[in-house]
């Protein structure tokens, strides 16, 4: 005859660690987000920043407007990651 506490305490145990589980995983997707924010909005002011900045820099006019080019796209790739993140990790 199984005793009633013991099958207690293991329901609540299994229920905790698939709580913390998921707890654990909501973090992680937070933290996941607010690093897709924080390179996205890198890669804007960089692309600002190498444009306004060319001259000092040394870069010609055609070299800092492609480079510029590349961390645009690269921040708009970054925000589109991060507008789809919730369905691209979506438990099917």
């Amino acid at each position: 005859m199984p005793n009633s506490k013991s099958d207690f305490e293991e329901g609540m145990t299994g229920r905790l660690v698939m709580e913390g589980g998921n707890r654990q995983r909501k973090d992680n997707h937070r933290m996941v987000k607010r690093v897709l924010e924080l390179t996205s909005l890198l890669c804007l002011a960089t692309a600002l920043f190498v444009y306004l900045f060319s001259e000092k820099l040394g870069f010609s006019e055609d070299t800092a407007f492609f480079v510029s080019i590349a961390f645009l796209a690269a921040g708009v790739g970054d925000f589109i990651v991060l507008k789809l993140w919730d369905r691209i990790t979506a438990q099917r």
